[in-house]
This record gives C-alpha cells, sequence and structure tokens, in this order.
C-alpha cells in the first residue's frame, strides 16, 4: 500500500471545514442541522472535540520535514490488569505484521514532567494523554502499522480516536482500526496482581543481597488484595464505556486470556486471523 506523508494534504486538511461531508454516528445531521457545533457535528463531546482539535491545530503548525505519515493500520490494545498483555503483544504484532515498536501509554507518561505532576497528586488529563500518543503515533516509523497499548481508557479518549479517524478520512486516506480488549475474571486479574508482587520481592532481595540486576518497582496492587480487586473494576468501567463508543465504528476482538500460555494464543490466533 502507498504511503502518502504529510505535505500539502496537511495544510488542506487544517483549512477544510470540520466534518464536512463526513457521516456522524449516533447523531442524526437533519436534526444536528448544518450550523450545529461542531462536536454535534462529529456525534462526540465537546471536551473531546477541544481536546483533538488542540493537538491537531498545534500538530499542524509544526514543520514535518517528511516525518510524520498516517500508518496502515491502527491496533488499539487493551487488557485487564493481569491479562498478560505484555506477554502477547509481540504475537499481535506478528499477526498483523507490524514490525514498529508498540507505543505503550505508560511509557509516554512516564517523561520527568508527568512524574512531577503525578507525585503531586495531580491525574493526568486525557488531553495530556491525547496529544503524547496521537503525536507519537503519527511519526513515519509508523507507516506500516502501530500498537497502541493502554489507549483508550476513558469515554473522552475514545471519542478523540473516533476524531482522529475523521481526520485520516478529511486527508482523503485510510487506516485500518481495530480494537482488542484482553478480558479475565477478577478472580484471575488479583491472582495474576499478587503472583507479580511475589515475583518482584524475590527479584528485589535478590539484587540486595548480590547487588546484581534491577530493582523492580511494587505497587500497592502488587502487595493488596484489595487495591489489586479496585484497579481491575475501575478498568473494567472504563473499558465498558470506552467500547460502547468504538464498537459501532471498528472491529471489536474481545478476548478470553485466561488459560494456559498456549491457550491464550490460540484464543488470540482464532479471534484475530478468522
Amino acid at each position: 500500500m502507498q504511503k502518502k506523508f504529510f505535505g500539502k494534504v496537511l495544510v488542506l486538511a487544517v483549512a477544510m471545514a470540520v466534518g464536512g461531508g463526513m457521516e456522524m454516528d449516533g447523531v442524526d445531521r437533519s436534526i444536528a442541522g448544518r450550523h450545529a457545533e461542531p462536536w454535534l457535528q462529529h456525534g462526540v463531546s465537546r471536551q473531546a472535540y477541544e481536546d483533538f482539535q488542540e493537538f491537531w491545530d498545534q500538530f499542524a503548525s509544526q514543520p514535518h520535514r517528511g516525518q510524520f505519515a498516517i500508518p496502515r493500520m491502527v491496533i488499539w490494545l487493551n487488557g485487564a490488569p493481569g491479562a498478560g498483555k505484555g506477554t502477547n503483544t509481540g504475537y499481535v504484532q506478528d499477526i498483523f505484521a507490524i514490525h514498529a515498536a508498540p507505543l505503550v501509554t505508560s511509557d509516554l507518561l512516564a517523561s520527568p514532567a508527568f512524574e512531577l505532576a503525578k507525585d503531586a497528586g495531580k491525574l493526568v488529563q486525557d488531553r495530556d494523554v491525547t496529544r503524547e500518543v496521537f503525536s507519537h503515533l503519527l511519526h513515519r516509523r509508523h507507516a506500516d502499522g502501530v500498537v497502541v497499548d493502554g489507549y483508550p481508557r476513558t469515554t473522552v479518549q475514545a471519542e478523540c480516536v473516533k476524531l482522529l479517524h475523521d481526520k485520516i478520512r478529511e486527508l482523503k486516506q485510510t487506516s485500518d482500526f481495530r480494537v482488542v480488549i484482553f478480558e479475565v475474571d477478577e478472580a484471575v486479574s488479583v491472582e495474576r496482581q499478587l503472583g507479580r508482587g511475589i515475583l518482584a520481592k524475590k527479584n528485589n532481595e535478590r539484587v540486595e543481597r548480590t547487588g546484581q540486576g534491577q530493582v523492580v518497582p511494587l505497587r500497592k496492587t502488587d502487595v493488596d488484595p484489595e487495591a489489586a480487586a479496585t484497579r481491575y473494576q475501575i478498568f473494567v468501567q472504563q473499558i465498558e464505556d470506552s467500547l460502547a463508543i468504538l464498537q459501532t465504528r471498528f472491529p471489536c476482538h474481545r478476548i478470553n486470556a485466561e488459560g494456559s500460555f498456549e491457550a491464550v494464543r490460540q484464543k488470540i490466533y482464532d479471534a484475530l486471523r478468522n
């Protein structure tokens, strides 16, 4: 598939009327009307529209020099705590012949500025997460496809995914968006989270004793069953709300990630290839 990089077409996109000729998800154009607010034309919340526009206006004003491209495919990958996302991401990439390293949202938010905000007890805002994810996603290294790990997690972020797809269509280009969710039940999730904590403790004791290796950070959810259960419940609520927005627009694959390593791999293959 031929790739077209941002150049003149990017300038054109900035000049285009938002939502011109685009389909609306869940909004009757006859009701919304031609002069309705632009977020209504796109069938999203005002917050999502403004968050996306803030990103796009800043992105479009930058000199790109051929460094940006629209990926042929984006796999929006999420998984319940303990579902084995990190273990199986590479396998998902192999199925779709995606060779670039995945975009891991938690890694993108590990910069000193974000860490300072989190240390001060501040939440990372949806618009900050969206800006980080989308600006990396549109780099030319991902032209042949990319797996985005851990985004979207909120309804606003899910709506921003829709707006990004709308923008790609405005550019007269295509990108195959797919949503993949690894699922386990609460008991399995808690057991796996606490199991990670046991392994991390053993590792850290060995590092302290021998001076070799690296200390693994321990989260409260690695040692506290109640905290692990709460983390799971929050994830489930967030992902269900996000899926309600995405599944009417994009293919959504929900994969039961319980069972042996081999069994889970087979489930992934069956869900994504058949």
